[in-house]
């Protein structure tokens, strides 16, 4: 059984934007660098990033990680894939009204679903919340969108949902090229993330690096380490 993780206070501020010269903003630039290393046979342009449970900095990551690529001139788009509890929204203070989901039901045209922002990052938020997510994420729409959006932009973000607690992240494995599985020093249990390891690995992912959060250094410091998997 999962234990129940501790409701804590959301802070919505994007490290990157706020403190573009700290040791935080720092280590997220370093993680485009030890990717490319890490997978120097493979493109990597749509990149995935989940971890096993809720509260362990993954939507922290993806929002950092696609300001890094804006930052190295990139054309950057942060997907909020998180279909179930989205909150890419909420730290960009757009509306979130419509979005992906509305795209994917034929609600909304693919001009109207990108949203841009003043940091040089685009947008494509959840939208209203659907009944059944993972058919939504299987579908040919979907798939034939990740295309065009591969043909139009440098890089791909895209925040999921925790691998143990929904399949969505199985599903959306099979469409990118680079999972990124965030760890919470604090919060991660071994056998949630060991298991959630080899799930994403039965689904053929290509986890192309660890990133742990929550560590507390002597120097009071909180920072993020990448290491590849």
């Amino acid at each position: 059984m999962f234990r129940k993780r501790r409701n804590q206070k959301r802070n919505y501020d994007i490290v990157f934007f706020s403190r573009p010269n700290s040791v935080f903003a720092e280590a997220y630039r370093k993680i485009p660098v030890n990717l490319e290393y890490a997978n120097v046979d493979k493109k990597i342009k749509i990149i995935h990033i989940t971890s096993a449970m809720p509260g362990e900095n993954k939507t922290t990551i993806a929002i950092n990680l696609a300001a890094t690529y804006a930052e190295l001139n990139k054309k950057v788009i942060l997907i909020d894939l998180d279909l179930r509890r989205p909150k890419i929204h909420r730290y960009f203070k757009v509306p979130n009204d419509h979005g992906l989901s509305s795209y994917l039901i034929d609600q909304l045209e693919y001009e109207q679903l990108i949203v841009g922002t003043e940091h040089g990052i685009d947008l494509i938020t959840s939208g209203p919340k659907v009944p059944s997510p993972h058919v939504v994420l299987r579908s040919e729409k979907f798939q034939k969108l990740l295309e065009k959006l591969s043909e139009e932009y440098d890089y791909i973000i895209i925040d999921s949902p925790p691998v143990l607690l929904v399949t969505d992240s199985s599903i959306i494995t099979k469409y990118v090229d680079a999972t990124l599985f965030v760890v919470n020093e604090k919060i991660s249990r071994k056998n949630e993330v060991l298991s959630s390891i080899r799930l994403l690995k039965e689904n053929n992912a290509n986890i192309a690096g660890i990133i742990v959060t929550g560590k507390t250094p002597k120097n009071g410091h909180y920072y993020y380490r990448y290491d590849s998997y």
